[in-house]
């Protein structure tokens, strides 16, 4: 089980002295674990109850803290489905998928998880213990001129935005590669994909989340029990890829529905 932390959290030298007496963990682990207004794992226990007194003893000192189990990153039930256009009004944002539109008003979105998802498999750099937890943190600029600068037949892999709803398991994705983003402004695909994520957040009230890429939360994303739960599924297939036969990479999908999870989990606190 795993036990997270997340915003609103500061990163205050007085807040991990305190989450080192609370938890056990030096305060230098703790950094590199926990930072300002991202979800990060505090530890990872095998035994439950263990697992919850922690939980407890962080909630009772003020935190925003969540148990999740990491299978939940793979389960099939949690499909995440390509859209092909948004449109946002006072009832709510319309979802145009591959076949039908479907409306779904503001106070069920949960919350908005950016990224960027690779395509194949896990470079061995990428799989490392230590770059899982290293920060990473380009620039906007940075991510969209290596992005742009590949290629068409050598596309690695494509920005997204996950928006999870509170009264559904599945997830609407915004994938860079075929959304059309008519309305949104800006120069780039970048633009364009942040300019959405802002005004869905304006609209919903939902956070937004940035930490794909810099959380501890990262380290958990390669399950080994993860099977073959490869997302969307058929029946929600997005473009493929140009590299044919391989897989897209599960990492930002577990990521996304970990962070979803902590969430929902977490709401009624979030929502305070």
């Amino acid at each position: 089980m795993l036990v997270l932390l997340g915003p609103p959290f500061e990163g205050r030298n007085d807040q991990y002295a305190e989450l080192a007496e609370l938890s056990g963990l030096v305060i230098y682990d703790l950094k590199t674990k926990l930072r300002p207004d991202s979800w990060g794992v505090v530890k990872a226990l095998a035994e439950a109850g263990q697992a919850q007194l922690l939980l407890e003893r962080l909630a009772g000192a003020g935190y925003r803290v969540a148990l999740v189990d990491p299978a939940v990153g793979h389960e099939p039930d949690r499909k995440i489905v390509t859209l092909r256009g948004l449109s946002l009004d006072d009832a709510g944002l319309t979802l145009q998928l591959h076949a039908r539109h479907m409306t779904i008003p503001w106070g069920a979105v949960l919350v908005l998880v950016q990224g960027q998802v690779s395509l194949g498999g896990d470079s061995p750099r990428a799989r490392s213990s230590s770059s899982s937890l290293r920060a990473i943190n380009p620039s906007a600029a940075e991510m969209e001129s290596f992005r742009e600068s590949l290629s068409p037949g050598q596309i690695e892999a494509y920005l997204a935005l996950d928006i999870h709803f509170i009264t559904v398991p599945w997830v609407a994705r915004v994938d860079a590669r075929s959304f059309d983003f008519a309305g949104f402004p800006g120069g780039s695909t970048l633009q364009k994909l942040e300019a959405c994520a802002v005004a869905l957040a304006e609209r919903s009230g939902a956070r937004v989340d940035h930490g794909a890429r810099t959380s501890s939360v990262n380290a958990f994303t390669d399950h080994s029990n993860r099977s073959r739960v490869l997302t969307p599924p058929p029946s929600y297939a997005s473009p493929p890829s140009r590299r044919m036969g391989d897989d897209v990479s599960p990492r930002f999908d577990v990521y996304s529905r970990l962070i979803a999870e902590a969430e929902r989990q977490t709401r009624s606190l979030a929502r305070g």
